[in-house]
């Protein structure tokens, strides 16, 4: 009985060798499929994968466009302002830089009333301007320059933005291979610094002439130079300490200057002059 017992265990572990063992599939085609190729696997019923996978690269690439959209359409809007303020002061302090013609009538009249001969011509003087008034104009004048420069560059962005966002009429697996080849270009053509650059263009245009306000202001005296001055050093310094501040956060991390029991908030002065 006990013999009876044992042995039937073994039968069927006998029975399990004897079993056909199934030999795994094996891919003879080491080949890397192509794009060409057609699946492997049949698709799922609910639609096309590479639709699936387009649908977020898509809508991160437009929210990336927009935004430079947005931010060209704003600065367009202030240079077109900004430029006819500027041409406003350009057209009187560029008069500074040229003779007054009411001088030779001045002297045509002094002569007369000395009693000189009034028919031989007026003495010739050399003009000469003076150091404050090539100032103005230097500042003037660059800052126009880079103010619709801003424009330019600005309005050519956005013609590379719409032809960026343009796609032919195809499927939606060439529609994906076509937005990851035109989102590197832009990375390898620095696309994003031309962008990153603009607002920097008119910032430096409105340095210069702010400056050059505070240099045309002085003749009239400090009653009226020195508090324009203080407003626009105000707002210099503002601009200078957004900028410097992002660059030394790390520096006062590492120094270890704060508290260890609360966790450092990262400074919120993103912009684009504080990441040179």
């Amino acid at each position: 009985m006990d013999s009876g017992i044992g042995s039937q265990p073994l039968q069927e572990e006998t029975a399990d060798l004897k079993a056909p063992i199934a030999e795994p599939s094996i891919n003879l085609d080491n080949r890397i499929p192509g794009l060409d190729d057609p699946y492997e696997h049949a698709l799922k019923p609910n639609g096309d994968p590479w639709a699936i996978l387009l649908k977020p690269e898509m809508e991160t690439d437009k929210i990336q466009c927009d935004a430079w959209k947005e931010e060209v359409q704003t600065l367009l809007i202030f240079a077109g302002l900004f430029s006819a303020v500027v041409t406003a002061f350009v057209i009187e302090s560029y008069k500074f830089l040229q003779p007054d013609p009411n001088d030779a009538i001045v002297r045509l009249l002094t002569q007369i009333a000395n009693g000189s001969n009034a028919t031989s011509s007026p003495a010739s003087t050399s003009f000469t301007a003076t150091a404050p008034s090539l100032r103005i104009n230097i500042f003037w004048f660059i800052s126009l320059i880079l103010s619709l420069a801003t424009v330019l560059v600005g309005t050519i962005a956005l013609q590379w933005l719409r032809e960026h966002q343009a796609y032919p009429a195809c499927s939606p697996k060439q529609t994906l291979a076509l937005l990851r080849m035109r989102s590197e270009s832009l990375e390898a053509w620095h696309i994003p610094q031309v962008f990153a650059a603009l607002p920097l263009l008119l910032q430096s245009a409105l340095v210069l002439f702010l400056a050059g306000l505070i240099d045309f202001t002085l003749p009239l005296g400090p009653k009226i130079s020195i508090p324009i001055a203080c407003i626009i050093g105000l707002i210099l310094v503002f601009l200078a300490c957004t900028t410097i501040l992002p660059s030394f956060q790390p520096l006062f991390l590492l120094s270890g200057r704060f508290s260890r029991d609360s966790v450092p908030s990262p400074c919120a002065f993103k912009s684009p002059q504080s990441q040179l």
